[in-house]
């Protein structure tokens, strides 16, 4: 881990020792170095200086997702690009799926499917329609 993002609360409530030395950035300071950072790359002259791009493997990690616990105790799921990628080339066995269609969605978008519903949507060019079951 490279840092740690407190979406909300302050970063005083934290012990020191809670973080194992990785840096904690608020919500507030995370905004500000991103306004920071873009101000400085229009002002640069060469956009690509300075900056270091590292290569994505389809093994990395692309996100992490934290269950509820309804099986057990909650538990952060590792997913990597080449799950979601299977995912996304799989979908379309379900049914036919092109460009200017619609798909109706009731899942919440944190659901892990859902999310590989809407990658897989977005790639076909596919509109994204959410309800819930109780206004469908």
């Amino acid at each position: 881990m490279r840092f740690i993002v407190l979406l909300w609360g302050e970063k005083s409530r934290l012990a020191n020792n809670e973080t194992l030395g990785v840096p904690v950035f608020s919500y507030k300071e995370m905004v500000k170095l991103g306004r920071e950072n873009r101000a400085a790359l229009i002002d640069s002259l060469d956009a690509r200086k300075g900056y270091r791009y590292e290569v994505i493997g389809s093994d990395d990690i692309a996100t992490l997702v934290y269950t509820s616990g309804t099986t057990g105790n909650p538990k952060g799921v590792m997913l990597s690009h080449k799950n979601l990628l299977h995912q996304i080339e799989n979908l379309g066995v379900l049914g036919p799926a092109k460009a200017g269609d619609r798909f109706l969605s009731m899942l919440p978008t944190w659901h892990t499917y859902e999310r590989a519903c809407e990658y897989f949507i977005f790639t076909r060019g596919i509109e994204q329609v959410y309800t819930t079951v109780r206004t469908l």
